[in-house]
């Protein structure tokens, strides 16, 4: 009996104890849960708060973009009026510059000997932009910028079609004409006056070349030359479409090659002449 009663005492303590320590845990749970809850929504106020001030700063700003953009769009309009064109008017003749960039970036990454091909595309890319440098709308700093980027990559261009060249190094014995009649530059001893041309820098007297001397040996024209055929003259060649357009003009082809030319009523096949820029 005694230790029935004993055993009932136990149970009940034990029970009574964990029941005390849960409700004082979940009183205090509580307590801070509503501490973290005062927290939470006063951050919450405080950053809606924010969101409210940034909201009414970025409609201010926008405000502020558009009335600016409004002041901008008047001052063009005048730029526009003043020059006798309109936005549209200025929106193409960018497009029309892109695409000649556009252009001229395809065109850099070829060969010289594969640009050759296409010189005649690379006229009509210089004719598009003399004639957009011929408005008035390319006194626009925009396009000022963009048609000096431009004229730096036909200045690249011409540079790369200056001349496609093999070299020949001179061994005793050889003189041009040799060199010439040689299959593996020529073949036609004719065109020693071509290997002279192009090496006039250092051939002062056709008739004396030395060994070890590094001759460039040319294999297509460069950009602004032309290379005398059989019956050519120095007016028919100023006449050419290709070349001035202007029979007139051959005075001009004589001044820019007096250095081979020493009678201009006498010129001779091979010859390579420095076509003069218009």
């Amino acid at each position: 009996m005694k230790i029935k009663v004993t055993l009932i005492l136990t149970l009940a303590a034990l029970l009574l104890v964990p029941a005390s320590s849960v409700f004082s845990q979940e009183k205090m749970s509580m307590d801070e849960y509503k501490v973290q809850l005062a927290a939470s929504q006063k951050t919450e106020a405080d950053n809606a708060a924010r969101v409210a001030a940034l909201e009414t700063e970025n409609a201010d700003l926008r405000k502020q973009i558009e009335e600016t953009q409004a002041q901008i769009d008047t001052v063009w309009a005048e730029v526009y009026a003043m020059l006798g064109v309109d936005k549209a008017a200025v929106d193409s003749y960018r497009e029309e510059l892109d695409s000649i960039g556009s252009k001229l970036d395809e065109l850099s990454g070829l060969s010289a000997e594969d640009l050759l091909d296409r010189k005649a595309e690379i006229a009509d890319l210089k004719k598009r932009l003399a004639e957009a440098k011929g408005s008035k709308i390319a006194i626009l700093t925009e396009f000022e910028k963009k048609i000096a980027e431009l004229e730096a990559k036909f200045a690249a261009l011409d540079t790369k079609l200056m001349g496609v060249y093999d070299q020949y190094t001179v061994v005793k014995g050889d003189y041009l004409w040799k060199i010439a009649k040689k299959p593996d530059i020529y073949g036609d001893a004719y065109q020693w006056i071509r290997i002279y041309c192009v090496n006039r820098d250092q051939i002062s007297n056709p008739d004396r070349i030395e060994p070890d001397q590094i001759l460039n040996i040319q294999r297509t024209l460069g950009q602004n030359q032309y290379l005398v055929a059989k019956g050519d003259y120095l007016k028919k060649i100023a006449g050419n479409a290709d070349v001035l357009g202007d029979p007139t003009q051959w005075t001009k082809l004589y001044e820019a090659n007096k250095d081979i030319i020493s009678n201009p009523n006498t010129i001779y096949p091979w010859q390579v002449l420095s076509v003069p820029k218009n």
